[in-house]
């Protein structure tokens, strides 16, 4: 089973993505930011990433660097509701999802990445 790691410091958004993300027969952990993100990137490494940009203490940007510095190779999604088509261009992420999303572009965006 494919396993997701979303990463996003809105509690609604991260309880409904997981909840659609299951509903597909993915595994969810979730993190409220990038710190507690790289924790969880020591415990397990996930399918792949979806990526809020804008967080307090270590922004999308920030956290990208640092689990490819720490050695996380899998494909990332950057969701924001602000650059997130430039921020791939500029983080070389694997796709963007403007938010806010539709539901069918988010399940589709993510099967592409992890290949189901």
């Amino acid at each position: 089973m494919p396993s997701i790691l979303v990463v996003d410091d809105d509690p609604a958004l991260l309880r409904l993505v997981a909840v659609l993300l299951r509903t597909e027969h993915y595994e969810v952990r979730v993190a409220s930011g990038g710190r507690e993100a790289l924790g969880l990137l020591r415990i397990s490494t996930p399918s792949a990433v979806l990526l809020d940009l804008s967080m307090p203490e270590m922004d999308g940007r920030e956290f990208y660097v640092a689990a490819r510095e720490a050695g996380y190779a899998g494909p990332v999604v950057i969701c924001s509701a602000y650059g997130a088509q430039a921020a791939v261009a500029d983080l070389g992420a694997d796709a963007a999802i403007n938010k806010p999303f539709d539901t069918v572009e988010l399940l589709d965006t993510v099967s592409q990445v992890v290949g189901v």
